[in-house]
């Protein structure tokens, strides 16, 4: 299915509506916020450099994927039913779990490979990157699918419709552009103030483009015979 630009408006604003509806989406993130800073904080006893760098990137990433299967389930479920809890999102990490994880893997390797790329083509293998894999998270926790037919739906869909997934991904990059300028505009007047500012604004944002990706994915994988 492809969509014309009013289509990509609607989603967008949408979007913004099934948030304020649902504020519990930011939930997730904050309890990773939280739980990042613990593990950064019990973990400084930790004397080795290399085994805390190590021991931070797991938890990180670890706690990351839990992040991005909670908050897709519920962008899915609050498309799909105009509301949706916490047991949403408990529901697609705990049945997908293994699947986005396999995903992230294939992601983190493909994504290294366009970085290391990225000088020869002018950054053209980023824009590329980001682009073709946007959807595969919501391929694997809405659609349900395996992590390489996550990827490969990612890709076709989104070249399908190149122009408005391209609209996507720089307006998403606008918004979290502009919430880091927040931030740091925040973080002048207070330190203290721009921390809070800069994390819930960063929620915010990942809610934000969880709910637009999440609807955008349903919108250009629905069959043409549904409405």
């Amino acid at each position: 299915m492809t969509q014309s630009t009013r289509d990509l408006e609607n989603t967008f604003a949408r979007a913004w509506t099934l948030l304020r509806k649902n504020p519990v989406i930011l939930v997730p993130g904050i309890v990773a916020g939280a739980l990042q800073t613990v593990a950064g904080i019990a973990l400084q006893a930790v004397s080795d450099e290399l085994v805390l760098l190590s021991l931070l990137i797991v938890i990180a990433l670890a706690i990351s994927l839990a992040q991005m299967a909670y908050v897709t389930g519920m962008s899915g479920a609050a498309w799909r039913h105009e509301q949706t809890s916490l047991a949403d999102g408990w529901s697609a990490l705990a049945h997908r779990w293994a699947a986005v994880a396999g995903a992230v893997l294939f992601l983190l390797a493909a994504g290294f490979c366009a970085s290391v790329l990225a000088p020869a083509t002018f950054g053209v293998s980023l824009v590329a990157y980001a682009v073709f894999f946007i959807y595969t998270v919501a391929a694997v926790v809405i659609g349900e699918r395996p992590p390489i037919a996550a990827v490969v739906q990612s890709a076709a869909t989104a070249l399908a419709n190149f122009v408005p997934t391209v609209a996507v991904v720089a307006l998403i990059a606008v918004i979290a552009g502009l919430g880091g300028w927040l931030g740091s505009l925040a973080g002048r007047i207070s330190d203290a103030g721009g921390w809070l500012v800069t994390g819930l604004l960063q929620q915010v944002i990942i809610a934000y483009s969880s709910l637009v990706i999440a609807g955008e994915y349903l919108k250009l994988t629905r069959p043409s015979g549904e409405s």
